[in-house]
């Protein structure tokens, strides 16, 4: 009889166990449920990341239309002051050609102009305008710093300012202070005098601005460069040829055809663009609307006189810019070639809708 409980026992926890193993499984996950699960989450990652994406470059730039309007409100204040707004870039010793070792030059951005107006009065206060700023290292090499030169100190403060946060560093061997932001020369592929705001030791007042401060350029934004001369970025660097007769909308011809594989057989090849704000170079602090932006960067050689140095941004499909009258437009890449040309200068009477851009 007992032998029989216990085996009745057994057996009821047995079947106890049993009913407690099922219990668990029923509410547990299957191999389908689990892989249902999985793809709904992917397809809520593949809808979300793109817009988090998007809101993080909204905010991104937002922050860069926000240092451009920075920047607006400097040049206001520099005019206000002096009557006049600022050269884009100051005097330099060459003659047709572009000398970098000209000891005599001047050719300090106009960056360094507005620092007082951006609350850097004390770095302005730095600069030593009485040597060239090249570099700005007596020993040429641009990724040395020797203590030898005059301005090496200055050159190397980084200004959040003047640098677009959706923008990355890939010069990182190169200790000077970087620069996204670029003031206009005009619309002509001339490099010197221009016919927009900021030429060399120009010297423009708003009643000379005939086009009106609203379609009128003053800044732009422009990739900061690689470094890589053996790698082509059609983005960030710049391209040049020698070809005698060059005229200036053969040149255009040439530049719009430029190819990458094209591009790769040159000799003049710069990767540096942006790695400076001190020094007024066409590669490093200024741009013209030469070509619609978006499109590569020409240089016919050595000459100031021969450059399409374009605008362009990491922004989605267009650039940032900084009118006279100091409002920011984003402005996309497919604008009409004309209308960015005509944005360009100060007083070439072209007629523009509001709405053109």
């Amino acid at each position: 009889m007992a032998k029989s409980w216990a085996s009745r026992r057994d057996g009821h926890r047995c079947s106890s166990r049993h009913a407690h193993s099922s219990t668990r499984g029923d509410n547990g996950f299957t191999l389908i449920e689990l892989l249902v699960v999985i793809s709904v989450l992917a397809v809520i990652l593949a809808i979300a990341l793109p817009a988090v994406h998007a809101a993080r470059e909204a905010s991104l730039r937002m922050r860069c239309q926000s240092n451009l309007r920075q920047i607006g409100i400097a040049l206001q204040g520099y005019a206000g002051q002096h009557g006049v707004l600022p050269f884009g870039v100051g005097a330099d010793n060459d003659g047709a050609a572009a000398q970098v070792a000209s000891v005599d030059s001047r050719r300090f951005a106009l960056h360094t102009q507005i620092l007082p107006y951006l609350e850097q009065g004390e770095l302005f206060n730095q600069i030593n305008f009485t040597v060239a700023p090249f570099f700005p290292d007596a020993s040429g090499d641009p990724k040395l710093v020797t203590g030898r030169g005059p301005n090496e100190t200055v050159a190397q403060t980084k200004i959040e300012l003047f640098l677009c946060p959706s923008d990355t560093d890939r010069m990182r061997e190169r200790p000077w202070g970087k620069n996204n932001y670029r003031s206009c020369t005009g619309s002509s592929w001339a490099g010197r005098a221009g016919n927009g705001l900021f030429g060399q030791i120009t010297s423009v007042r708003f009643a000379a601005i005939t086009d009106g401060l609203s379609h009128t350029a003053a800044f732009s934004e422009r990739m900061r460069g690689d470094d890589d001369k053996t790698r082509v970025d059609m983005d960030s660097d710049l391209f040049g040829f020698a070809r005698p007769g060059t005229t200036e909308d053969s040149f255009r011809q040439w530049c719009e055809a430029l190819t990458a594989e094209k591009a790769a057989t040159l000799i003049l090849h710069d990767s540096n663009a942006g790695h400076t704000w001190l020094e007024g170079n066409m590669t490093w602090t200024r741009y013209n609307h030469f070509m619609p932006p978006g499109r590569q960067s020409c240089k016919h050689y050595l000459t100031w006189n021969g450059v399409a140095m374009t605008a362009n941004s990491r922004h989605n499909g267009g650039v940032n810019l900084l009118l006279g009258d100091g409002s920011v437009r984003f402005v996309s890449y497919s604008i009409v070639a004309n209308v960015w040309r005509a944005l360009g200068t100060i007083a070439g009477g072209e007629q523009m809708d509001k709405n053109s851009f």
